[in-house]
């Protein structure tokens, strides 16, 4: 008799369980019945470009139109919290680098969103960082910018993205693995970050290869090393930093996620979408002319590399270099 009740109470909780599964379900079996809404919290002609080649192949294979919308501002927290805020419905998602999710909310006193905010789809591009300077930069090598960054400490001024953006915190994760202090300048995005440096008014950047090849190529800067396991293809003469000795690896991510209830069986869908298109030999001919290496990882391999990300800068942000950044 006194087992009664807690059957019954299992029992309403698995019939509750199984109801909420078969809704699942049955949105996903009607998914999508209209247009999908994909937000880049970044400027145009960036970023946007990997999805924006993404999107015809994904309207084919959803059979839906998947529109791609640029909400830039805040380092990317207009266009995450939208997202966070939409209906978990599958119609609205978020491509965006990992940094937002993982970065940027800890350097905020009231972020909009935080990293449990959203579900992952999939990753779609991974490319290592670059470290380059402008062609009338004094040092032609990494080994004179450390020799000269060390005997002029804050003399080089880092251009980057914003603050919080991953152009920044490559930037600061090299100078405490190289053991240099540099001065942050930032700018509202990564194209005015480049032009500071081709005039002036920035020494250095770390970048992604698509923003710095064209400029590479027209003799106006050069990579004096890149920040992946291994060369770089589209920069096979520049040495990575473990060769240099430096134990620093930076590779930025760009992924697709979604508001973080949206139904298991819809996310489903999304993800065997993703995995097929950038898995194919066309997306990756495509990415690489654009300096950018596609790479897809599964949600949980996606899921542990923001959560590592974001472990790394929840304890480096607590030194005191960061107050600034922090409002501390």
């Amino acid at each position: 008799m006194t087992h009664l009740p807690i059957t019954r109470w299992l029992l309403g909780m698995l019939i509750g369980t199984a109801c909420l599964v078969l809704a699942g379900q049955a949105l996903a079996d009607d998914y999508p019945s209209q247009p999908i809404r994909v937000i880049v919290p970044y400027g145009p002609g960036g970023v946007d470009l990997q999805i924006r080649a993404m999107a015809p192949s994904l309207s084919e294979i959803l059979g839906q139109q998947v529109v791609v919308e640029n909400r830039a501002g805040g380092g990317a927290t207009i266009g995450a919290a939208a997202v966070k805020n939409a209906p978990p419905n599958g119609y609205t998602l978020l491509f965006t680098g990992t940094a937002a999710l993982a970065i940027v909310p800890q350097t905020l006193a009231s972020a909009p969103y935080s990293i449990n905010d959203f579900a992952v789809v999939g990753n779609v591009t991974g490319t290592p960082l670059v470290i380059a300077v402008g062609a009338q930069a004094p040092y032609t090598t990494l080994e004179e910018l450390l020799k000269y960054a060390k005997a002029n400490p804050g003399k080089v001024n880092m251009g980057s993205s914003g603050p919080g953006t991953t152009m920044h915190m490559a930037g600061e994760a090299f100078q405490l693995e190289a053991g240099v202090e540099f001065t942050h300048v930032p700018y509202k995005g990564v194209a005015p970050a480049v032009q500071a440096v081709l005039g002036g008014y920035a020494d250095i950047v770390f970048g992604v290869p698509g923003a710095i090849a064209p400029q590479v190529q027209a003799g106006k800067m050069r990579v004096l090393a890149t920040m992946g396991t291994e060369r770089s293809s589209f920069f096979p003469d520049a040495p990575t930093l473990k060769e240099k000795g430096i134990n620093l690896v930076e590779v930025t991510r760009f992924g697709l996620f979604a508001p973080r209830d949206t139904p298991a069986p819809i996310l489903k869908k999304l993800e065997d979408a993703v995995a097929k298109i950038v898995s194919s030999k066309p997306f990756e001919e495509t990415m690489l002319k654009g300096k950018t290496n596609a790479l897809y990882l599964k949600p949980a391999d996606l899921e542990a590399a923001v959560a590592a990300e974001h472990a790394y800068w929840e304890k480096t942000l607590r030194l005191p270099r960061f107050d600034n950044l922090m409002n501390r």
